[in-house]
C-alpha cells in the first residue's frame, strides 16, 4: 500500500479554473519514493522537480494539502538505501526506444504510469 501525491496550481481568483494535477509520485511501505517522470515535460530530476514545484500545491490522493516541507521529509524518509528502488528493481524492457524506469541523482523515477 502506498500514497500518490500531485502538484497543482490554485485556482484562477477571476473564473475559479483549476488546472489539472500533476502526478508527482509515490510513497510506498519497503520502497524508497518513486518519481513520476511525466515524460520529463515539467522537470528532469529533483532539483529541477523543486524549482518547478515553488509555485504549486501539493496534495496527497485523500486531498490533504502537504506543505513543501512536509512533502521533501517524506521523500528524505524514504530514501533509505535498505528500501527497494522501483527504477532497479522493477526495470522493464525499452518501450517506445527508452527506459521506463530510471535513477536519477540516486532517485527512482518512472515514466510508467502507476498507482
Amino acid at each position: 500500500m502506498g500514497t500518490n501525491y500531485y502538484a497543482k496550481k490554485e485556482p484562477c481568483p477571476t473564473c475559479g479554473h483549476a488546472p489539472e494535477s500533476i502526478h508527482l509520485g509515490k510513497s510506498s511501505m519497503g520502497w524508497q519514493f518513486s518519481f513520476q517522470y511525466n515524460g520529463g515535460r515539467y522537470y528532469k530530476n529533483v532539483e529541477e522537480m523543486r524549482e518547478w514545484l515553488k509555485d504549486k500545491s501539493i496534495f496527497d490522493e485523500y486531498g490533504e494539502k502537504l506543505s513543501h516541507e512536509e512533502f521533501w521529509k517524506i521523500v528524505a524518509a524514504k530514501q533509505k538505501p535498505e528500501f527497494k528502488n522501483h527504477a532497479q528493481q522493477c526495470r522493464k524492457e525499452k518501450s517506445f526506444g527508452y527506459l521506463r524506469e530510471m535513477v536519477i541523482d540516486g532517485y527512482s523515477f518512472t515514466d510508467a504510469n502507476f498507482c
